[in-house]
């Protein structure tokens, strides 16, 4: 991955035909987005955990996390210990900021643990066995260990059952090398406004964490909103956030959103015409000859395919944008290619750039087509598309 600054607008080095640029004015924008809709609704005291699992969706988790990290994010958060190894020791090693990450995987392996404890990571807690070995290890270790317990308030993935958390917060609480420092849930249904089951949650856990801190601890903090609760479930009554699709540009759901918050579209990907052809009529184009030629014809060739994460079900349907004019994706998607009719009058010449998606063709529109999320289109670019970073 390289970093640059590109302030003039000019490409200052070679490129490679096919790349994501990552536009981290944007990500700023996003992050800035995020706590002022979090302060409007609450107080500047909230703090902000970024979710960068999933290589950033997809934008690259070290620098990602070092931006956000330098831009004064309180937290940052990954999905497995493997994620939090590395973006911890990126971190240590390329960013003044010793910004800790918060792991929402679950820790079970001693040998992994070993690692983790030396590393500014907390640990979730989901299980009082997990609890136990860690409470063990970090006395060998002689470390004090900050952990968060995991709350399962109705997604029915991991986490304490609410039956079982009071119980399992006493018992976790009692064990002297462990510092329990937060308590988090997760919701089920953020993206819908008004939803009775999000409610639920919220009166299940605030209820769990007030008798928990009446009796047995107070909790430093208190968390349940993704991106989906900022928006539609900001409750005072916590103390952090954690955005996910939101810095990266959307929303979960943009079909529900009842309050835009002036969100950007961070990845814009690129490619070129790599080449052009003519084509009399009725001939076809790509694999099973889904499209044949009204007319004679040109056809121009992009090297992009599924095997840069730029899906198939997109084949005959997804628009490119050549020269500021949107073209249809014609033909099946190749796992390398993917062709455009584009007439006999288009201007379009070799090399001239294709927004495949962006600010101007945002990932929604190609989920819409693949019947998915924006989280899949812009987590399913492949590792052979080189990210390159951009910051005006």
């Amino acid at each position: 991955m390289s970093l640059k600054k590109n302030t003039s607008g000019k490409r200052n080095n070679i490129l490679p035909d096919t790349y994501a640029e990552i536009d981290l004015s944007a990500l700023r924008n996003n992050f800035e987005a995020v706590k002022s809709a979090v302060n409007k609704r609450k107080n500047s005291n909230v703090k902000i955990c970024s979710v960068v699992k999933a290589d950033g969706y997809g934008h690259g988790m070290n620098e990602i996390g070092k931006y956000l990290s330098e831009a004064g994010t309180d937290y940052l958060a990954t999905a497995d210990y493997y994620e939090s190894i590395i973006l911890s020791d990126h971190l240590k090693k390329h960013s003044d900021k010793n910004t800790p990450v918060l792991c929402m995987g679950l820790l079970n392996d001693e040998k992994i643990a070993v690692k983790v404890l030396k590393r500014n990571i907390e640990v979730s807690i989901a299980d009082i066995n997990s609890a136990v070995m860690l409470n063990d290890l970090a006395g060998k270790m002689n470390l004090k260990v900050n952990i968060q317990a995991q709350i399962d308030t109705g997604i029915n993935r991991t986490g304490f059952k609410l039956a079982d958390a009071y119980d399992a917060i006493k018992t976790i609480a009692s064990l002297k090398n462990l510092n329990l420092k937060g308590i988090y849930s997760h919701f089920a249904t953020s993206e819908i406004p008004g939803n009775s089951y999000s409610k639920k949650q919220l009166a299940d856990f605030k209820k769990l964490i007030s008798e928990a801190e009446h009796n047995i601890i107070k909790f430093d903090l208190k968390h349940i909103s993704n991106t989906g609760g900022i928006i539609n479930f900001c409750d005072p009554y916590f103390n952090m956030v954690r955005p996910g699709i939101s810095l990266y540009g959307y929303y979960p759901d943009r079909k529900k959103i009842v309050n835009e918050i002036g969100l950007i579209p961070v990845m814009t990907l690129k490619s070129k015409v790599k080449f052009i052809k003519t084509l009399d009529k009725n001939q076809s184009i790509s694999y099973d000859r889904t499209y044949y030629t009204k007319k004679r014809t040109q056809v121009i060739s992009i090297p992009v395919g599924y095997g840069d994460g730029y899906s198939r079900l997109l084949s005959n349907k997804a628009k490119v944008m050549v020269n500021g004019k949107f073209r249809t994706v014609t033909g099946k998607v190749c796992m390398d290619w993917i062709m455009s009719d584009v007439g006999t009058d288009s201007g379009i010449c070799e090399n001239d750039e294709v927004i495949l998606f962006g600010s101007e063709y945002p990932a929604y529109k190609l989920s819409d087509i693949m019947n998915t999320i924006p989280y899949e289109v812009i987590c399913g670019i492949t590792k052979r598309v080189k990210r390159i970073y951009t910051e005006n």
